[in-house]
């Protein structure tokens, strides 16, 4: 619109009668131009039917040997990481959710499908624009004939309103506003994969941090218990009681035991420096927490869900099948392309001289095309939208298969470790109970000083295997609960900003 001064204050009267005349005219017609929407309508795949996810034992209630008290007890917890009773690890899972850089990232794209979804939305309102001209013009005297007068140079303005609207007959634009949401419920599913990989590493990683400084200690226990030996195997030796063969043994034991810490030294640093990029930090400016497994407790029930529900747990399942609402929209858009497609456009303007009286001018436009021959790129189109749709499909029934064999895995992977960790109890009560007999024996006079060292180094070493075992079983079951969909919860974001995982907890 031109500046006041080149506007005569009488014509902002008309500019504004002849705006609300456009509008009239607009609400007036678009109304009554109700049309269809083409392409196929969507059908959601069926849940699939199995009872089990094909583990080895056909009771899924049961997911640990007959020893151990992990049962499946519903669905997931939205704050499953809770489970283990750890203040520790929830504040680190806490920090993983609010720092880690992935999730940031996953949290923007998010963003950026839900302004794609607004943007896709105002294409079913009328688009209005200003327009302004101003300028100065002289026509030649050929224009209005060999015996027109020249016609003098004048100046002109014109400013009012174009107002623009695509009734949609055919469905088109629905169609994609259809497919922008489906995208941002796929880019929403992605993100939430993100956190459940995050919340599930960072557990993980915490337990071998916590797993490998049990183990540092029992080995140190052991190399003192070796040097121990070595001593008096020495004494022994320099006194004429033992062979030479016993000292050269302990020296060899020695060596193979400590041997064992530099590599257990290494993962623990390992473990910490990726804690700390877990949680969003540089491991030159963080220093990770101090633990160890008597920081957690194995849970006394671990929730899993019915095979029927795992597409209603898992991200990825929920993320796959938005995709194939955002493919079957897409066949709609295609669709569309092939049809009649009508615009409406309105104008209303003031026009005149500069320095002269204004008068109001308006356009009423209504136009069709109807795409005749392009070449069969439309139609190629369509067969393509089609093909993605078919893609989809079959990265959804992939991603199902792979839910079910994943969950299959972590429920044979807790039993087989539940029972790994009942044998490496009953070695180590074993191991304990030849501890007491061999300083039984030594009190008694029947033994040397050497059968209740070795004795003792023998309960470490079981030691050991127990807190692999009970790392295994940790890990397993965090593996279950990543597999099933877990959850997601945290007091320090809202809920929107935080959804479960789980479609029903939506």
């Amino acid at each position: 619109m031109p500046p006041d001064f080149l506007i005569p204050t009488h014509s902002q009267q008309r500019i504004a009668a002849a705006s609300r005349a456009a509008r009239l005219i607009l609400v007036t017609l678009v109304p009554g131009l109700t049309g269809c929407t083409v392409g196929p309508t969507y059908k959601a795949p069926p849940p699939p039917d199995a009872a089990t996810y094909g583990e080895t034992r056909s009771d899924t209630a049961t997911v640990a040997s007959a020893t151990s008290p992990y049962k499946a007890a519903g669905k997931p917890a939205l704050d499953w990481w809770r489970l283990f009773r750890s203040p520790r690890l929830d504040a680190l899972v806490t920090e993983a959710l609010r720092n880690n850089w992935s999730i940031q990232a996953a949290q923007a794209n998010l963003r950026k499908a839900a302004e794609g979804l607004h943007a896709a939305q105002g294409s079913l309102m009328p688009q209005i624009d200003a327009t302004g001209t101003e300028g100065r013009q002289e026509y030649g005297a050929a224009l209005f004939g060999p015996w027109a007068w020249t016609f003098p140079a004048f100046s002109a303005y014109s400013a009012g309103l174009d107002v623009s609207y695509d009734p949609d007959i055919f469905g088109g634009n629905h169609r994609l506003v259809q497919m922008a949401c489906a995208q941002k419920d796929a880019e929403r599913e992605r993100r939430d994969v993100t956190m459940l990989l995050v919340v599930g590493d960072t557990v993980l990683t915490a337990f071998e941090v916590a797993s490998t400084a049990d183990q540092i200690t029992v080995i140190r226990g052991v190399i003192d218990t070796d040097r121990e030996t070595l001593r008096l195997a020495t004494l022994a030796w320099q006194a004429g009681r033992r062979p030479r063969l016993d000292v050269v043994t302990a020296e060899a034991q020695l060596a193979h035991d400590q041997s064992l810490l530099p590599s257990l030294v290494n993962a623990h640093e390992a473990a910490r420096t990726a804690l700390a990029v877990l949680t969003g930090h540089s491991p030159a400016n963080w220093t990770a927490p101090t633990l160890t497994l008597a920081d957690f407790s194995l849970p006394p029930d671990i929730p899993v869900v019915v095979p029927s529900e795992l597409v209603h747990a898992r991200p990825d399942i929920i993320g796959a099948e938005a995709m194939m609402r955002a493919a079957n929209a897409e066949i709609g858009v295609r669709t569309a392309d092939l049809f009649p497609r009508l615009t409406l456009s309105a104008a209303a303007a003031a026009e005149g001289l500069m320095g002269g009286p204004a008068g109001a001018a308006w356009r009423l436009v209504g136009g069709a095309a109807l795409p005749l021959f392009h070449g069969g790129t439309l139609k190629a189109r369509k067969k393509q939208a089609e093909e993605d749709y078919r893609i989809a499909f079959d990265h959804y029934q992939s991603v199902v298969i792979n839910g079910f064999r994943e969950v299959a895995d972590s429920l044979n992977g807790l039993k087989n470790a539940a029972t790994e960790l009942d044998n490496q109890r009953q070695a180590l009560t074993s191991a304990d109970n030849a501890l007491t007999l061999s300083q039984t024996g030594y009190q008694a006079g029947r033994e040397t000083i050497l059968q209740p060292i070795n004795a003792r180094r023998l309960v470490l070493l079981a030691r050991q295997n127990t807190v692999r075992a009970q790392t295994e079983m940790f890990r397993q079951t965090v593996r279950i609960m990543v597999a099933t969909g877990g959850g997601l919860a945290a007091p320090h974001v809202s809920p929107d900003q935080w959804r479960s995982v789980r479609l029903a907890a939506r």
